[in-house]
């Protein structure tokens, strides 16, 4: 095989895996660290009620969930989310942008090389066939790796989370006697 084709072989697979690791990481990898996210909070919720709250009834226990669960759910994050989607947005265009500017260039550069040294049609098939399969093996691998690891794997250290939640619910505490809405009247 000609040094030339081997050289714009590997240059067409850094520009075939930008553009597919952008497209990724965008799509499915953001919708899977999204269910993450989501999974840890459940387990850090689930483990702090179960296990920090073993002598209490299960009925109080369920309370307590659903207690801590309906404070998330009337905090308003709007403002934080708006932030959030900003500053996402700016860093989705500078990696398309990147990866844009990156694909051009190699495209130059195979196009300047296939002219310069003349290849014939197969030589052609080779990069767009080798490109086609390298795509086809790493998206199998990450979406695998994403579904079988990176789905299961707890990074929150759920025992700062309960440090967090219990000096909270200690600064946050009530009398049971004057307020009737107070979560300790039911026990």
């Amino acid at each position: 095989m000609k040094w030339s084709i081997f050289f714009v072989n590997i240059i067409i697979h850094i520009a075939v895996m930008s553009l597919f690791l952008t497209f990724f990481f965008f799509t499915i990898a953001q919708y899977f660290e999204k269910k993450i996210v989501e999974n840890q909070i459940d387990f850090v919720i689930d483990d702090f009620v179960g296990n920090s709250l073993k002598p209490l009834k299960p009925e109080n226990k369920q309370e307590i969930k659903h207690e801590i669960n309906e404070s998330f759910n009337s905090i308003d994050f709007t403002k934080a989310d708006d932030d959030v989607k900003r500053g996402n947005k700016k860093i989705q265009n500078k990696a398309w942008t990147f990866v844009g500017i990156l694909v051009i260039i190699i495209m130059i550069i195979v196009i300047i090389v296939g002219f310069i040294y003349k290849w014939e049609k197969y030589y052609i098939k080779f990069l767009i066939v080798s490109a086609v399969l390298s795509l086809l093996f790493v998206f199998i691998a990450e979406t695998l790796f994403l579904y079988l690891i990176g789905n299961n794997y707890l990074s929150a250290d759920p025992n700062g989370i309960k440090m967090n939640i219990i000096k909270t619910l200690g600064n946050n505490r009530c009398d049971p006697k004057k307020d009737k809405d107070c979560i300790g009247n039911n026990f």
